[in-house]
This record gives C-alpha cells, structure tokens and sequence, in this order.
C-alpha cells in the first residue's frame, strides 16, 4: 500500500487513480499539501491546483470527477424518509440502526409515516452545511 500524492490516503501500489480524490498519481504535483487552501483541490489529470467547485481543469481542460457528497447523500435520506419513513428506512440509511428498529417496531401505529413525511420535508429542505450538522455527523444519530 502506498499513499496518494494529494490527500495522504492509502491506496493500492499499482493504482493510477486515487479512489478518494481522484488524483492521477503519475504526476507531480508541484506545490504540497500546505499551499493548498481551503476551496482548491488537485486536477485529477495534470496535478494543477484549482478551484474546490471547477467542473474542468482550466489548464488541461479535463472534466473533474463529481464526489456526489451530501447532496446526493441529502436527497436519497430525503426520498428515503417520504417513502418509507415509517419503515424507517432514512434512519438505516443515515446509519442510525437504535431508531430505525424503533420505526419498524412501531410502524403500525402511523406515527413513524408522520415523523418520517415532517423529517424527509426538514432534510430535502436544510442546505448541505445544516443536513451534515443535525442529521448526517452522527450527533443525533446515536453513535
């Protein structure tokens, strides 16, 4: 095992790619890690520091890898809780394992449906800073 040249992660020997940022690994990345700022990240091809939120590398112009992050992650809880919140479906999901066997052991009465409807509203409606802080850091979910 090795680590990747721009996020410090393992990854295997023989990988090219970095399978958590991306990076290529067969280039050189010019400037290290405490150059980089908070909203800039390495091109996946060139090594290039860019913009966190850039689409294409402006040097290189190859399209960037979407991470998908909370807002994908945001949505399905989201979609998780209308559905099938009073399975408790979005409390799985999240990981949060104690509340959702509350759900499924009470499903029958309706409650966990209502608090699942008013929870998957709250969630598809919180921005990505205030789904992370109350619902997917773990502080509420019982870890």
């Amino acid at each position: 095992m090795k680590h990747c040249i721009n996020c410090g992660e393992q990854i295997d020997d023989e990988a090219e790619v970095c399978t958590d940022c991306g990076v290529n690994q067969q280039t050189s990345l010019e400037s290290g890690h405490e150059d980089r700022g908070e909203n800039e990240k390495y091109c996946v091809n060139c090594g290039e520091l860019i913009n966190k939120q850039a689409e294409m590398c402006p040097d290189c112009g190859v399209q960037q890898p979407s991470l998908g992050g909370a807002d994908s992650e945001k949505i399905a809880a989201g979609v998780l809780a209308l559905l099938l919140g009073g399975l408790g479906a979005h409390k799985f999901y999240q990981g949060n394992v104690k509340l959702g066997v509350v759900y499924l052991c009470f499903f029958w009465t309706g409650i966990p449906a209502l608090l699942g409807l008013i929870e998957g509203i709250l969630i598809l409606v919180a921005d990505d800073a205030e789904y992370e802080e109350k619902y997917a850091d773990g502080s509420l979910l019982g870890r």
